[in-house]
């Protein structure tokens, strides 16, 4: 049976996936949390097989609570489930411990997937997840500016720095 923490600020979602994630056998919610602070008090007191964290709270947000849990030497891992695709977030969780990424529109089947996933040590990234990464850091380079094309095009003629600046 995997032991969870549930971290959710809003509480029918919280209550939602609760209900839903104890229909599996192997999964257990064991305490719920409606913050940060809440969810590092529970940590502190009880073990989990997983913490399943919000990444947007009040008093101490997902990162917040990732930070202290890398202070406390907390090894509980950890599975960032969110409504937001935000490539920032995503990168400064992942360095701070988590273990996997997905939004809130997965299916139950995956989310539980997931779980099963990051407890048995592995990393997981949604798909819809992967897709948003790529195609934020692709578009960049498919829109360039006309100032841009015409460095590349410099740039592809073998044309040196100092040719190309003026």
């Amino acid at each position: 049976m995997i032991k969870c923490l549930l971290v959710e600020d809003q509480t029918l979602v919280r209550l939602g996936l609760a209900n839903l994630l104890n229909l599996d056998s192997a999964i257990n919610i064991e305490a719920q949390a409606e913050d940060g602070l809440q969810a590092l008090a529970l940590l502190a007191e009880h073990s989990f097989d997983i913490a399943l964290l919000d990444m947007r709270m009040p008093n101490l947000d997902g990162l917040g609570v990732l930070q202290k849990m890398r202070e406390k030497g907390d090894k509980t891992p950890v599975l960032i489930i969110t409504t937001f695709e935000d490539c920032d977030v995503l990168v400064k969780a992942l360095n701070l411990g988590a273990r996997g990424y997905v939004l809130k529109n997965i299916e139950l089947e995956e989310l539980i997937s997931a779980i099963k996933q990051v407890v048995a040590g592995e990393r997981v990234l949604q798909s819809a997840v992967t897709d948003f990464l790529l195609k934020k850091q692709l578009s960049p380079q498919l829109c360039l500016t006309g100032k841009e094309q015409t460095v590349l095009q410099c740039l592809s003629l073998g044309m040196s720095n100092k040719v190309i600046a003026k």
